[in-house]
């Protein structure tokens, strides 16, 4: 792309990971460009512990301004009535950031944060661009899809008979996925055992990680377990990992893992197992590698038991859904991908060389194209 003169651009949304990826790109080609991101100080509604994206976006020295934004919660009671209030604050403090930073373009990477950032820019004639990281957009991104000139999908059967303003990017992949450092600053076991990696998105996943650390006693009679809690978790696994005892450093914890050790861990993964956000699964599916997906059952349209399906269909992966994930099914699944680990591997290499590796380029030329 040919350097050009300073623009804003205003990035908002709930997935973080292909964001940082896009900014990446954006930051590198357009180094006069200025940079503002919106979203979640605090990981959880009422929790103090802040969000993996407040911290990625200080710590690359970018502006951040935190939005409280309202949704629309279908398990009822008074957490929805409180959320449901939340919304025109969110809206007005959205209009608030679009008329005092008055940036070129919104790009959205979806979900409620984003919603009232983008139709604050459409009132305020501000362009925006989203980009769909799931095979089944939630209620937000449908109606955000409305509001913008160009929708961008992760998935190539994503734009089928959808209309000329979607286009498929593929997923913004972060360079370190591809990169791995020769070495991790996790510290290992000596002995050289089959790792495991387990993940549960940005933040962990509380009730996934329960199951887990029952089964964790076992599993490590055979692995090396590398498993990213989140902060939330943090001190149950610590209580996990010290009651192992003499094999305890089989069991390598870490809130948040950094781009590199996270890099590191997934090249030398035998298997992967965790939630089934877009970003995991095409990760592990550009990697190549096998993994087990337990999909978090309560997302929008059941969108991670459609992302996870993309990988199973494939011959990759496992699927254990939520209600039937249990220490000992969590057992058997990993025995069952590792008897079956050279075929899948077939699959899952396969499947590698049809994921784009470009999808922050990608986004980045759409972003180019209507700032201009």
């Amino acid at each position: 792309m040919a350097h050009t003169s300073q623009r804003t651009v205003m990035v908002t949304g709930g997935h973080i990971t292909p964001a940082m990826a896009t900014i990446e790109v954006l930051r590198k080609q357009h180094p006069d460009w200025r940079i503002v991101c919106v979203g979640r100080k605090f990981a959880l509604e009422g929790e103090t512990v802040e969000s993996e994206e407040y911290r990625l976006v200080s710590d690359a020295g970018l502006k951040f301004l935190p939005i409280i934004a309202g949704r629309l919660k279908r398990e009822g009671g008074v957490g929805a009535w409180v959320a449901l209030g939340k919304i025109p604050i969110g809206f007005f403090q959205a209009i608030w950031y679009v008329m005092t930073e008055r940036p070129d373009l919104i790009v959205s990477f979806g979900g409620y944060v984003a919603l009232p950032v983008v139709i604050a820019g459409w009132m305020l004639r501000v362009r925006s661009v989203t980009h769909e990281q799931t095979r089944v957009p939630g209620l937000a991104n449908k109606i955000i899809a409305h509001f913008s000139a160009r929708t961008c999908v992760s998935f190539s059967d994503g734009v089928s008979g959808l209309g000329d303003h979607y286009l498929y990017t593929g997923l913004p992949l972060r360079n370190s996925v591809f990169t791995p450092p020769a070495k991790p600053t996790l510290t290992l076991p000596k002995e050289k055992l089959p790792i495991i990696l387990i993940v549960g998105g940005s933040t962990g996943s509380v009730s996934m990680n329960e199951r887990v650390y029952a089964a964790i006693p076992t599993l490590i009679q055979s692995y090396t377990v590398i498993h990213q809690v989140g902060r939330l978790s943090w001190e149950k696994a610590v209580a996990v990992r010290t009651a192992l005892r003499r094999v305890a450093e089989r069991y390598v914890i870490a809130p948040y893992l950094s781009e590199s050790d996270y890099s590191w861990a997934l090249h030398h993964a035998a298997l992967v197992v965790g939630r089934s956000g877009a970003n995991t699964v095409l990760e592990i599916a550009a990697v190549g590698k096998v993994a087990v997906f337990v999909p978090l059952p309560w997302a929008a349209g059941n969108e991670q038991y459609h992302n996870a399906v993309y990988l199973q269909n494939a011959g990759s992966a496992v699927i254990v859904p939520q209600p039937e994930f249990t220490a000992e099914r969590l057992i058997s699944s990993v025995a069952q991908c590792m008897k079956t680990r050279e075929l899948r591997e077939r699959a899952a290499q396969k499947l590698a060389s049809t994921i784009p590796r470009d999808g922050a380029e990608r986004l980045a030329r759409v972003i180019e194209d209507l700032i201009h």
